[in-house]
């Protein structure tokens, strides 16, 4: 075999083998992000859970929630949902 030609081949492995670790590491990534998710659904459904029985959960958890999310989207949903004290802004409130 020529050099040129064995180039070309030692190449295209190159190529082959850096597209079978492109696809390893995507689907670890999106194995890990698929764990993370379900590990936050897990320990936030056992804690919603404890807090129906234990108000001072609740209370420490709010505590919690209202120290850190801090996106407006992210407060509005929860005091909707009455985990942030406070309103949430419709836009469509008159003026009194």
């Amino acid at each position: 075999m020529t050099t040129p030609a064995k180039i070309d081949r030692l190449k295209q492995k190159k190529e082959e083998i850096e597209k079978q670790l492109a696809e390893l590491e995507a689907r670890e990534k999106n194995k890990t992000r698929k764990e993370d998710s379900r590990l936050k659904i897990l320990i936030g459904a056992a804690i919603l859970a404890d807090t129906k029985t234990k108000p001072e959960l609740a209370t420490a958890i709010q505590k919690i929630l209202d120290r850190a999310i801090t996106a407006k989207r992210d407060r509005l949903f929860l005091q909707e949902k009455g985990w942030l004290p406070g309103q949430p802004e419709t836009g469509n409130r008159e003026e009194k």
